[in-house]
């Protein structure tokens, strides 16, 4: 995402305004306040790519939350790293949007008085955690883009590039891969899909997103991109016939191979 430091000053801005919302919210009103909360980090790009950067395949909410509700003594333990910690709590509190009288849920789970105060409980301890990883991930970008208002920056997967106009940059992590390479070979195999049956496609599809996500992490887990390779090799037989297309594919193997040996 392209941005300078005066539009991440109101990106925070709009951040610390709803979540104050969703902390002081009445129980009556939780879940439609948790609504504009969850909707708010989704609709931003820099906030999703942060807690995108924690995503795992191993972590089940729907699971924790029932252990939560149904085993005394029960807590959650998210992590182990903030990164993972936020993607954790952001995945329980979308769980939540669709489940009724959550608020009860609070107040039982927490054995507080009343419903107010099992949902200040839960925030406390769940919601505030989010708020601030976020936070704090916000502020470590304005720090990196310095006190100039007004050069551009691109803000990526936890780095931050200085961008010249419509100068192409190219962005490396600290893990050695080449941003920008990546992202235009998983948009070049995204948009050579339409010659395939729609759960080809879809396969295909998710699979590149899976290896993504997990390549732009600061220590990508080798079993992931592993899954997604595997997932991908049996795909270059079917796009038999789709020369750019199976030629992409094998590069995006390519890519992902030193990572996984």
């Amino acid at each position: 995402m392209e941005l300078n430091r005066r539009e991440l000053k109101k990106i925070s801005h709009s951040f610390n305004s709803i979540s104050s919302r969703i902390m002081r919210a009445p129980f009556d009103e939780y879940k439609y306040i948790l609504r504009k909360f969850i909707d708010f980090i989704d609709g931003n790009e820099i906030i999703m790519g942060y807690i995108n950067m924690g995503l795992s395949t191993e972590y089940n909410s729907a699971e924790d939350w029932n252990r939560m509700v149904h085993e005394d003594g029960y807590l959650f333990d998210f992590g182990p790293t903030v990164e993972e910690e936020s993607y954790q709590i952001y995945s329980v509190l979308k769980y939540i949007l669709d489940i009724d009288r959550v608020e009860y849920m609070f107040y039982r789970i927490y054995n507080k008085p009343d419903y107010q105060d099992g949902v200040k409980e839960f925030n406390d301890r769940v919601v505030l955690v989010l708020i601030q990883n976020i936070e704090g991930y916000l502020t470590r970008v304005g720090i990196d883009m310095g006190l100039d208002e007004e050069t551009k920056f691109v803000v990526y997967g936890g780095q931050v590039n200085v961008s010249n106009g419509s100068s192409t940059i190219n962005a490396t992590q600290n893990n050695g891969i080449n941003v920008s390479e990546l992202n235009s070979l998983i948009s070049e195999i995204k948009g050579n899909l339409s010659g395939l049956s729609p759960e080809d496609a879809a396969t295909i599809k998710d699979s590149v997103e899976m290896i993504h996500e997990e390549l732009v992490k600061p220590e990508p887990k080798k079993s992931i991109l592993n899954s997604g390779v595997k997932l991908i090799a049996p795909m270059i037989g079917i796009a038999n016939g789709m020369p750019i297309l199976v030629g992409n594919l094998q590069k995006l193997i390519d890519f992902v191979t030193p990572f996984i040996q």
